[in-house]
């Protein structure tokens, strides 16, 4: 490992052994349900804000998760405070965003600091309700006594140890962006990691070994199972080809099947054109489901965020299209799946 890998894991190390005590525990049981979301990076509604597209979507779906008696979560980078003042944030989204996570219930909003908002750390934050507001946000949220929530920049140099550097040249970038637009320059970092291929697979090795499941952000790359959306499309197609080999004298099936191979295999095309085919997790075998990953709220055409309700988690887009109904607009992107069978297939610790 880098030394910077050896640095994320001593953090995480520390965070979850050491400091065990301190972290922040939320109760999971049967009538329990929580939303998670991260890397909103609100800005200021102008060119640079990379969210401003998407506030109508995330107000909806803040709307129906208060309707139907949902936690919030919110896993870091609320905030995009390395490019914008607070104040001015505030001023754009005080009366859509911040306003209904505001009219929530008591102690039904939660969340952690991450890399663009660590002010929270210490100052109170905007939208975590009164119990919380004396010491700020907490760096980590720990669900029940196995699943272990934080933003995902613990310990790396650039995003954690030596942020500050990095939000004074992510300022002084910035002012040359509404200039780069006009000559065709599109920001592909707001919805495609930039983060190494084996940052994730750390973290996913990291829960491995410490027998617990590890939800987080920042890397703006939904992971569900320890899988993204591109594994899950391949292994798909995979699984119709041989149903549709086995299938060569049922004409009405093969039919079916070929027109479902088509409509993945251009779905796998445009993840792989968005850059989104990242090397996965694990190169051989299945991957063991122990890592999660929220993605973002800066996708062209949505947000995408984690349920978890009693004992089903699962990963959801929230479609940017108004003209879609409910139960369009919030889609489940795979299989939904039982927390239960999880924890016995990673043999999960309890803290």
């Amino acid at each position: 490992m880098s030394r910077n890998d050896d640095a994320i894991i001593k953090r995480l190390n520390e965070l979850y052994k050491v400091e065990k005590q301190s972290i922040k525990k939320l109760p999971l049981n049967i009538n329990d349900k929580y939303a998670l979301f991260s890397d909103l990076h609100l800005g200021d509604g102008e060119k640079v804000d990379n969210f401003v597209h998407n506030e109508e979507t995330m107000r909806f779906a803040l709307k129906y998760y208060k309707n139907n008696g949902y936690s919030i979560i919110l896993l870091g980078d609320v905030e995009e405070l390395w490019q914008f003042n607070f104040i001015k944030i505030r001023n754009r989204y005080d009366k859509s965003i911040y306003e209904i996570l505001r009219n929530f219930s008591e102690n039904k909003v939660h969340r952690v600091f991450g890399n663009h908002d660590m002010e929270w750390a210490k100052l109170p934050a905007p939208v975590v309700n009164k119990e919380n507001t004396p010491h700020g946000a907490p760096e980590a949220i720990m669900l029940e006594n196995y699943i272990f929530l934080i933003h995902g920049h613990q310990g790396d140099n650039l995003c954690d140890r030596k942020a500050l550097h990095s939000r004074f040249w992510a300022r002084f970038f910035k002012i040359f962006i509404p200039i780069a637009k006009k000559f065709g320059y599109e920001n592909y970092s707001a919805t495609q990691s930039q983060i190494p291929k084996d940052r994730e697979r750390l973290y996913c090795n990291w829960a491995k070994d410490n027998k617990i499941i590890l939800i987080c952000g920042h890397t703006h790359r939904a992971i569900f199972a320890s899988r993204s959306y591109y594994e899950w499309l391949k292994e798909q197609i995979e699984l119709k080809e041989s149903e549709k080999n086995r299938s060569s004298t049922d004409n009405e099936k093969l039919k079916e099947l070929s027109k479902d191979i088509e409509e993945l295999k251009t779905k796998l095309c445009k993840e792989k054109r968005r850059g989104r085919d990242i090397n996965p997790l694990v190169t051989k075998g299945k991957p063991l489901p122990c890592y999660f990953n929220t993605g973002c709220g800066l996708y062209r055409k949505g947000i995408t965020n984690i349920e978890i309700e009693g004992d089903k988690i699962r990963l959801i887009k929230w479609q940017g299209d108004k003209s879609l109904p409910l139960e369009k607009r919030r889609k489940k992107l795979w299989k939904e799946e039982n927390l239960s069978e999880l924890r016995k297939e990673i043999n999960v610790k309890t803290v």
